[in-house]
């Protein structure tokens, strides 16, 4: 079989999207505001090195059109410029672990409208987003993937059965722990995994909006990838503000925000804290009653262990009947 030369399309190929002026002004107040002599982290530092010291990848062009190409509907030329963007190719490459947590970090800082002095994501949440979708992961490393017998789910995605010994797990734990290595992703798995993840679609949406728009207080999204509608996904059109809570981490806000209708995802405001308010019953139901629609969450006390939490969305007012009440937007999570 010869070789697949549309895998190296660049935007000499294809035109990339032309930038309106709003983000050409956004690009240059960004790049102009990054002094060389100073030290840069982040996602911030990514976008910078990608648009400003481009590498020998084919991608190469002025900034504008670097950025053009991350918004480009051409899946290849935006496969590419995002793989340079993550810096898995440079003669230094960092590790996809370290790249998806910088761009859950921006993309959180957009989503609550926060500006965080300290991360404000967990492990957790940088594992969880890259295994997303599972049948991706297990794409990557299975060599006869093509010769085994698939099937289509929903998302167009090729489902797997594997023995014991070639067990799903060992393949999610494999790219948790190539994701961790320098240098260990290669370029085909990259364009499986980033052509399947809408959840890092949504992510990277919303940091490339922070990081070209750290000011902008519109609750509408400047910055769109055309990829993401194409995607299974419920990206929310407006954003949830959030106060402060001891149980609710911008994280965990974020994840409980996507399984919810779209306009419970609007400002968020606290009616009530045991810590706060007191223990009391009577001042709980006060509190609650006819609210409209609830997020409801409870941390459990274990005797080993670390406390959990869990809770309970409820789409209607509270009030006293005489059967049960409820409908199918209700859910339970932990």
């Amino acid at each position: 079989m010869g070789a697949n030369t549309s895998t190296t399309r660049t935007s000499k190929d294809v035109p990339a999207k032309k930038l309106n002026t709003e983000t050409k002004d956004a690009l240059n107040a960004f790049l102009s505001g990054h002094d060389p002599e100073t030290k840069r982290t982040g996602f911030s530092s990514y976008l910078y090195l990608y648009l400003a010291e481009p590498s020998n990848e084919p991608t190469s062009g002025s900034p504008a059109q670097r950025l053009a190409c991350l918004s480009s509907s051409d899946r290849i030329i935006q496969s590419n410029a995002m793989y340079e963007l993550s810096g898995l190719a440079r003669d230094k490459p960092t590790s996809l672990n370290h790249f998806v947590s910088s761009v859950c970090q921006y993309a959180l800082l957009r989503f609550w409208h926060i500006h965080a002095t300290e991360p404000c994501v967990e492990s957790w949440l940088t594992n969880w987003v890259l295994v997303q979708p599972k049948s991706a992961i297990l794409q990557i490393y299975s060599s006869d993937y093509q010769q085994q017998r698939v099937t289509g789910n929903s998302l167009g995605l090729t489902m797997l059965s594997f023995d014991e010994d070639n067990s799903a797990e060992q393949h999610f734990a494999k790219w948790i722990n190539d994701a961790e290595q320098p240098g260990r992703i290669s370029t085909e798995a990259w364009r499986i995994w980033w052509q399947h993840s809408s959840i890092f679609h949504e992510l990277m949406c919303l940091a490339l909006d922070y990081a070209l728009y750290p000011q902008a207080l519109s609750q509408d999204l400047k910055f769109t990838l055309p990829q993401i509608s194409e995607h299974n996904m419920r990206s929310p059109t407006t954003i949830p503000a959030l106060e402060s809570s001891c149980l609710l981490s911008p994280s965990i806000g974020w994840i409980i925000s996507k399984e919810l209708p779209r306009e419970a995802r609007t400002n968020w405001t606290r009616v009530y804290s045991s810590k706060l308010d007191g223990r009391s019953w009577s001042m709980f139901k006060k509190a609650i009653a006819r609210r409209g629609s609830l997020l409801i969450l409870v941390r459990e006390k274990l005797e080993k262990g670390k406390p959990r939490v869990f809770g309970t969305y409820i789409d209607q007012d509270l009030e006293r009947r005489p059967s049960w009440q409820g409908t199918s937007l209700n859910l339970l999570f932990t």
